[in-house]
């Protein structure tokens, strides 16, 4: 990688001295002999490193660095003070104060001074390739988000095609369909549905990891909330002989929130908790609230996650050493979506678990 230096010194022969000690492969000088000859330097060329003298004529080395760390072009280019008489502790820590990364004292120490500007060079170097190797993991990573919300969009069409076909035939043919039939159109009407599920949280992943995941905020009634994920899961969990209860502080309490969204949460922790539930057990929606905030929390009785396992649950496509217990499917995105649906309506989402006994899904939203 080549290298520019500016040299900033008001005496020549400094100048001169400096580069002959510091000349090498790759790298490349520009000489200023004033504050404000420098400062036309350093807006016009791309510098890696500027060595600058504090003792010169009408602007010192301390109001030139101060000039160049204001300005958004120049501000982040490295700084080594070099002076003959301000030795002093004070000076030392207002050069380090105003941006400059390091002090050389004259007379200069020749081997000292070839290995701090050479290591200051070397950890430039690796600096840009480190942005320009994360610059094309963001490029990738784009374009990777891209193509799973393309390929997610193309497939939930002829998918929900699947879906209400199977729902017609049920529907339509129930008495000319043998057991078996009805067996199998079954198992396509349950695996599209698992299947639907999965698309669409994939193009949630896609949405939130391009930054694309828009909160629109209304009033919503969070017990009507409830009610609703209630219904909805009142079906799987009876067929599971799981009761499914609710403790809420209020007939009605009113925050601000996407209802789509906050839906999505809740569902998400309401049939997880089924589907790792065992038959004969209870869940419980609560609903708690203080001056701040709304505490949802979904309190099931299910064999509980390994302490060691916790870290795990609001990752993507992490999943815990836990199994469902009637075989259900799990995608391993529900609650990283969760979270960050939850984190976009400033709240908190967290668990507490004890093997054996249960475990306490809670999220937070602001009232």
């Amino acid at each position: 990688m080549m290298h520019n230096l500016l040299i900033v010194d008001d005496r020549e022969e400094n100048i001169f001295s400096l580069k002959n000690m510091l000349e090498g492969e790759s790298r490349t000088f520009f000489t200023a002999l004033s504050g404000n000859d420098a400062l036309k330097i350093a807006f016009k060329e791309e510098l890696s490193l500027i060595l600058m003298d504090v003792q010169m004529p009408e602007m010192d080395g301390f109001e030139t660095v101060e000039i160049l760390k204001s300005n958004p072009r120049t501000s982040k280019i490295p700084v080594i003070f070099v002076t003959a008489i301000n030795k002093d502790t004070k000076y030392v820590i207002k050069g380090l104060e105003d941006g400059a990364i390091d002090y050389l004292f004259k007379p200069l120490d020749i081997e000292i001074t070839r290995a701090k500007v050479a290591t200051i060079l070397l950890l430039i170097s690796q600096q840009k390739e480190l942005e320009a190797k994360n610059s094309e993991l963001n490029r990738l990573n784009e374009e990777k988000n891209y193509l799973l919300g393309m390929a997610a969009h193309d497939l939930r069409n002829p998918l929900g095609n699947i879906l209400i076909l199977s729902d017609f035939i049920i529907d339509e043919s129930a008495d000319i369909l043998s057991d078996t039939q009805r067996g199998f159109i079954n198992m396509i009407k349950q695996s599209s549905t698992y299947m639907m599920g999965l698309i669409n949280n994939i193009l949630d992943v896609s949405k939130i990891e391009s930054g694309k995941l828009e909160i629109k905020a209304k009033p919503v009634d969070l017990v009507s909330i409830i009610d609703n994920n209630l219904m909805l899961n009142i079906h799987l969990a009876e067929k599971k002989k799981i009761r499914l209860d609710k403790e809420l502080c209020s007939d009605n309490l009113m925050i601000r929130a996407d209802p789509q969204y906050i839906e999505q949460v809740l569902n998400n922790l309401i049939s997880n908790a089924v589907k790792f539930s065992l038959s004969d057990t209870k869940i419980i929606v609560r609903l708690e609230t203080n001056e701040d905030c709304a505490t949802i929390s979904v309190i099931d009785q299910g064999p509980g996650i390994p302490d060691n396992e916790l870290g795990k649950l609001f990752k993507f496509f992490s999943r815990t050493s836990v199994t469902t217990t009637a075989g259900e499917h799990s995608t391993g995105l529900g609650l990283a979506i969760s979270r960050k649906i939850v984190e976009a309506h400033n709240g908190e989402i967290k668990v507490e678990s004890t093997k054996g006994v249960g475990s306490t899904f809670s999220f937070t939203l602001p009232v």
